[in-house]
């Protein structure tokens, strides 16, 4: 059942509170089809994806945000045994799988009902976002049911199908998607008149090109994940691939997505309404600390990788804590390293130095920049700057064109769209970006783009990231640790921070950047040389009623095919 309930925005549907529940949860049995139409099931199909990815218990965002190095334990909570020694088991976020499937029945319906009913548009969305929500299962699980999944009961003990060939098979359903797209285009005004997609698509907003565009990008971070193989079949495939992405681009008016891909369904400040990141690390509805908000801190690993190349992005993350300096207290960032004893806590009457950072937003009601903005900030699908990295890496490898000029044009401009996103103050919608000049349109943001032009140039006595190989593209060498993809990942990795974890993650398994053998939690059980995890066991719902078709020998150590290099 899904448990979050949201209030659409204005002029999408009007149900109350107390009837929310129901329209949530109407798509169940996919063997009973609803009479309920495509653009009344959307809305709520889109914020349960986003809140799956980003902020739910559990989420895609919490768990990679332990696994990549982001989060570690306070001193004031016990527990959080798996995070620390991962030693996963079939219940440890399982939820992810059964949310996930769940979800994913709500978009076969409407597209389903919408292709058979006149909703065509709708249709196009569900199958791009079904594609989304296969991508997030296989990469961490690996193999899945898919071919005989979303059958209900006409299908209650599917077999799996292989991560690789689900791969190739989600590149062919968007560019299905996109070819419904421009069909329904070409016939809106001659054939017959489509359902337009209104304020129930709580994404673009009904604007069918930026989901065109949308698609693309999937499509990228699907080819430049499994892109680093020594498979040359599969390779030649990327290669192929590639090029036929280029020209889709070209075809979709010359981009990729042009801003951060954030869903907004109307969040207020009600019970089941708040931003799902916000309610569960920040404040609920009264106004007071959620469970989870004294439980997780950030490392010190990510807190150096911003003071170390003086990234005032770090102002805009943290708060501060304190250390005890020649007997005094100093105001210090501290982080948590993972697995130590004693970890740092909060500041107490009682409590003893040091005293631990807090994510920003998760110590004031007041909105803020960074992680946890608000209660009625959006949520975020896709950002621009992980689409902008993606394509710097894709040139800098070349597997699209441009080579290392626009290789380093989209590179800095995927850090300027870091700045801008964790800049930007709480809203209820994110101010548009032009991803050609990166202005933004608020003043938040422009402080953004005024705090990266100083940190490219910046030189003091921490040094100059002109000529800084972690910052400047021009100083990271060819080859080598920290050569151009390194360096381009490491970046994404800094913007990904908290929001996207699971995408920092994915990178991190397929091409083993950044180096994150540091961030291993000193309890590590794990017998890889980084003395990390790489996937998710199969969940206790699965290997309880479906054992017969459930991969044999997995383990929290079993790699996804496209995870090849060390």
């Amino acid at each position: 059942m899904k448990n979050y309930v949201i209030a659409l925005a204005a002029g999408a549907l009007s149900i109350a509170t107390s009837g929310c529940s129901s329209f949530i949860d109407i798509n169940q049995n996919p063997n009973s089809l609803t009479a309920v139409t495509p653009d009344a099931q959307l809305a709520s199909a889109l914020a349960t994806t986003a809140a799956n990815y980003t902020g739910n218990n559990p989420s895609y965002n919490s768990y990679a945000s332990w696994a990549a190095g982001y989060w570690g334990k306070t001193g004031v909570v016990s527990g959080y045994g798996e995070e620390l020694t991962y030693n996963y088991s079939s219940s440890y976020y399982a939820g992810l799988w059964d949310g996930t499937y769940d979800n994913l029945e709500d978009y076969a319906q409407i597209q389903t009902n919408g292709s058979a009913n006149g909703y065509p548009y709708h249709a196009a969305i569900a199958r791009i976002m079904k594609v989304y929500n296969f991508l997030l299962l296989v990469d961490e699980y690996g193999d899945i049911p898919y071919t005989q999944a979303l059958k209900g009961l006409g299908q209650t003990a599917p077999t799996y199908d292989k991560a690789a060939d689900i791969y190739k098979d989600l590149i062919v359903q968007l560019t299905g998607a996109i070819a419904d797209i421009k069909a329904t285009d070409a016939t809106a005004t001659s054939t017959f008149t489509p359902r337009a997609v209104s304020s129930e698509d709580i994404v673009f907003g009904g604007n069918m090109l930026k989901w065109r565009q949308f698609a693309n990008s999937l499509k990228l971070r699907i080819l430049l994940r499994e892109s680093q193989t020594n498979d040359a079949t599969l390779n030649t495939y990327i290669t192929q691939q590639m090029t036929a992405l280029q020209a889709s681009v070209a075809d979709n008016g010359g981009d990729f997505i042009t801003s951060d891909v954030v869903a907004q369904p109307g969040y207020a400040q009600n019970t089941g309404q708040q931003n799902p990141l916000y309610t569960r690390y920040a404040f609920t509805p009264s106004g007071t600390g959620a469970t989870e908000r004294s439980y997780q801190i950030p490392t010190q690993f990510i807190i150096n990788q911003y003071l170390n190349n003086n990234d005032p992005r770090v102002s805009q993350l943290y708060t501060m804590g304190a250390r005890l300096v020649n007997g005094a207290s100093a105001a210090q960032y501290v982080g948590a390293r993972p697995g130590e004893s004693n970890s740092p806590a909060f500041n107490a009457p009682t409590e003893s130095l040091p005293t631990a950072s807090r994510f920003l937003g998760a110590n004031s009601t007041a909105a803020s920049g960074g992680i946890i903005k608000g209660l009625n900030a959006p949520t975020a699908l896709m950002l621009l700057s992980e689409q902008l990295f993606s394509k710097a890496e894709a040139e800098t490898r070349g597997l699209l064109p441009g080579g290392d000029t626009q290789a380093k044009a989209d590179y800095l401009d995927g850090i300027k769209a870091s700045f801008i996103y964790f800049y930007r103050a709480a809203a209820t919608t994110n101010a548009t970006i032009n991803a050609s000049t990166l202005s933004a349109l608020t003043t938040a943001g422009a402080a953004g783009i005024s705090q990266y032009n100083t940190f490219v140039a910046t030189t003091n006595a921490g040094g100059s990231n002109a000529s800084n190989p972690l910052v400047s593209y021009d100083a990271a060498t060819s080859n080598g640790a920290l050569g151009k993809q390194a360096i381009i990942i490491y970046q994404k990795y800094l913007a990904m921070n908290s929001v996207a974890s699971v995408e920092a993650w994915d990178d991190y398994r397929r091409s083993a950047q950044p180096n994150l053998s540091q961030v291993a939690s000193t309890q590590s059980q794990s017998p890889r040389a980084d003395k990390l995890p790489t996937r998710l066991f199969y969940p206790l719902s699965e290997v309880s009623t479906n054992a017969a078709n459930v991969p044999a020998g997995v383990t929290q150590y079993t790699k996804i095919f496209w995870d090849v290099v060390d």
